[in-house]
């Protein structure tokens, strides 16, 4: 459970980092039971240092699965979305995706016609990270306007790191590196701009993603855009009730 001071940084800043969230052991298997989905992905052949992205990513697996009805992450969640959220789907991340080792600032959710429908995404880190060695970076407030909005042309310039829109290149850009051991979790709004730089082959993170109850036809709308409903049909049908909860208000027919 969250405190009050806890909340309060989520609120005021998007983010909060929660040390020793998972045991050094706990670790051991969460990272041995993402690794056999990783190699079940590439084919199961040997891991070559290549970039991998899987999503959905728990869903497949009972082990991880129970990630999302865990209380060091339910819990956090209900307190920061409210009762009766829901799903958003997973990725299993490792690796680098491009030769620079970084991902440009940028927001998850850019442009929403609804930014005030909270969004958050919880960051499971199986490897250390340092501001050097691909630490994630958040600009602390920058999930509320005027910010967010001043911010949007960082959006359109991912691809091109030459741009520098504000005077500065991406790794001078103010932000706060948000330094990692196995086992701390990062719970950030999505609507927080956020980047990484010298990302390390081995960088390997889980991301379990969660929304408020949605209330309106934007809000579904937001999700299906984002392929909220893109998860195992398997997750949703097994009888376990906070699993029932996040999957109750998200229409089954949309289902793989």
């Amino acid at each position: 459970m969250l405190c009050d001071q806890q909340i309060r940084h989520y609120e005021t800043f998007g983010f909060i980092c929660l040390r020793r969230l998972f045991a050094p052991e706990e670790i051991a298997e969460i990272r041995g039971a993402a690794d056999r989905l990783w190699r079940a992905a590439r084919g199961g052949g040997p891991d070559m240092g290549a970039y991998q992205h899987v999503a959905p990513f728990i869903e497949s697996s009972r082990e991880l699965s129970r990630l999302a009805e865990d209380d060091r992450i339910y819990a956090p969640a209900e307190q920061l979305l409210g009762a009766g959220f829901v799903w958003a789907g997973s990725e299993g991340n490792k690796g680098s995706f491009n030769d620079t080792q970084s991902h440009e600032w940028h927001c998850d959710r850019p442009g929403e016609e609804e930014p005030n429908y909270a969004r958050l995404k919880v960051m499971l880190y199986l490897t250390a990270t340092t501001k050097e060695t691909g630490a994630l970076r958040v600009m602390a407030g920058s999930h509320r306007a005027p910010m967010y909005d001043q911010l949007d042309r960082l959006n359109h310039i991912q691809s091109r790191p030459d741009v520098k829109p504000f005077g500065a290149a991406g790794p001078d850009l103010p932000g706060w590196a948000v330094e990692v051991e196995p086992g701390d979790g990062v719970f950030f709004n999505q609507y927080l701009y956020h980047a990484v730089f010298g990302k390390q082959v081995d960088r390997r993170y889980i991301a379990l993603k969660f929304a408020a109850r949605p209330t309106s036809t934007g809000h579904m709308q937001a999700l299906r855009k984002h392929g909220a409903f893109s998860f195992h049909r398997s997750f949703v049908e097994r009888e376990r009730p906070r699993i029932r909860q996040m999957t109750a208000a998200l229409p089954a027919e949309e289902w793989p």
